[in-house]
């Protein structure tokens, strides 16, 4: 059994593709499959590979695999269904599956979208794809009925029943980093810390969220439940990536790191003992100055939280159950441990949203003073609220998937008070009005350390110009 798992390449432009990361979830579905069936398995990651036709052609004709996975959330989705037409030109008998949040939000509409995919993995992966495979090894070519999945039955797209989540992280194999090639991925695995200058890979000790924001899909592949890796395995795995891939600094991708302060102790006592420096997520009610003064001595370098906006009423509004209080009260607290802090904020995250709120959240920024700030223009994301009462208040313009993008060009959806425009505008204004604050270029200055430190930082800071000067000049007075 062959199996081939593809990342299709990212639309997105200038900044983000500064953000280059492993595709850990293919190499855990790797390892899963391979383990479960003894199958071969290559990961062929788009997002660093070039020519992604002309290579794909001439992978199918080396690996010659007997299937084909793909990953896509949503802005991808086009893009993987064009390349399992590809796919299917070159060998009509090899089985097309795709697996991610846009299929597992929208399954049956997917498959009648998109007849070049075969079948679909709804929800998590590792259980149905190699029960797919196993499918093929024994020379099935109906697919259908099998859990977790989406498939074809008399032309129609229909449902298999649905599979039970993994509760056990800890029976998963580890993800085959063997698999991939670290020296593609030259950008950034978090902002502010380049993979010049470690050699950094990505870690996840737990999956899912407890808290379902309105603008997240978080639930569509997780649920509301979020399971844990215990502290030995996930710190076995950290010492694998240490000596077999030279590894010194891990991107912990958890929804929340933060969760299950006994753990977290546990694994922050390990990090320390390797030596390994390390960034993660958290939420702003998880933490306090004793937790982040114990999780910088055990490495922790940068932290960052979701604020999304400064607004009360838009705190409450998205679902996202914390406080200014609480925001002020982290951010103070990271500084005081002297841990980079980084805040993700949003425009457009409710459609009732207004300027005078999206300007309450400007004043929270000069308050808190991060050390990085990510303005997104929210996007709906099938199966998140934000998708559905877009939908339902006729705010969408079209659903063209590649425009579901957070960078990429102006929305096709609106919003109560914002045009796509206006939405482009405030995130490109919001982000001159804090970096080029003399303030918060002189707290950049003080984080060089080296020669490296300044060519990277010079580097993002000319790209990032470029992007918040690139488009309109009517943009250059909000």
């Amino acid at each position: 059994m062959k199996l081939a798992l593809i990342h299709p390449p990212e639309p997105m432009l200038s900044i983000a593709t500064e953000v280059c990361q492993h595709p850990i979830n293919l190499a855990s579905l790797a390892a899963f499959v391979r383990d479960r069936l003894g199958a071969t398995v290559e990961i062929w990651d788009y997002g660093v590979l070039g020519r992604p036709e002309a290579h794909l052609r001439e992978n199918l004709a080396r690996f010659q695999p007997d299937a084909v996975g793909f990953t896509a959330m949503t802005p991808l989705i086009k893009t993987a269904a064009r390349l399992a037409g590809v796919v299917k030109e070159v060998d009509r008998d090899i089985v097309t599956i795709v697996g991610g949040p846009h299929v597992s939000a929208l399954p049956a509409r997917t498959l009648a979208e998109f007849p070049t995919f075969d079948l679909g993995v709804v929800g998590e992966g590792e259980s149905t794809l190699a029960d797919i495979c196993a499918a093929i090894q024994r020379g099935e070519r109906t697919l259908r009925g099998i859990p977790g999945t989406v498939y074809r039955a008399n032309g129609a797209p229909a449902l298999g029943p649905e599979r039970p989540m993994i509760m056990n992280l800890d029976e998963l194999p580890f993800p085959a980093r063997d698999l991939i090639d670290f020296s593609l991925y030259t950008g950034s695995s978090s902002p502010g810390l380049s993979s010049k200058l470690r050699n950094i890979t990505e870690l996840f000790t737990s999956r899912g969220c407890p808290v379902r924001c309105f603008f997240c899909g978080s639930h569509v592949t997780h649920r509301n439940k979020v399971r844990f890796r215990s502290a030995r395995h996930v710190l076995d795995e950290v010492r694998e990536c240490v000596q077999t891939y030279g590894v010194d600094h891990f991107t912990i991708d958890d929804d929340t790191f933060t969760y299950g302060r006994e753990r977290l102790i546990e694994i922050c006592r390990g990090l320390r003992e390797l030596g390994v420096s390390w960034d993660c997520d958290s939420r702003v009610s998880n933490v306090d100055e004793d937790l982040l003064r114990m999780m910088a001595d055990a490495g922790c370098v940068k932290i960052a939280f979701g604020v999304e906006s400064g607004s009360p009423r838009m705190l409450e509004m998205i679902r996202k159950r914390i406080t200014l209080e609480q925001i002020e009260a982290a951010f103070a607290a990271a500084h005081k441990a002297r841990i980079l802090s980084s805040a993700f904020i949003m425009i457009g995250a409710h459609p009732s949203e207004t300027y005078e709120e999206v300007e309450q959240t400007f004043r929270l920024m000069l308050r808190i003073k991060p050390d990085f700030v990510m303005v997104y223009v929210a996007v709906p994301y099938p199966g998140t609220g934000l998708y559905d009462m877009l939908g339902v208040e006729g705010l969408i313009e079209r659903e063209d998937w590649d425009e579901f993008d957070i960078v990429r060009g102006e929305p096709v959806w609106r919003t109560h008070h914002f045009q796509p425009a206006d939405m482009i505008r405030l995130q490109r204004a919001m982000y001159r009005r804090i970096y080029l604050r003399p303030g918060f270029i002189v707290r950049k200055l003080r984080l060089l350390r080296s020669v490296d430190d300044l060519r990277y930082f010079s580097d993002a800071f000319l790209k990032f110009v470029k992007y918040i000067f690139g488009k309109r000049r009517e943009e250059l007075n909000p």
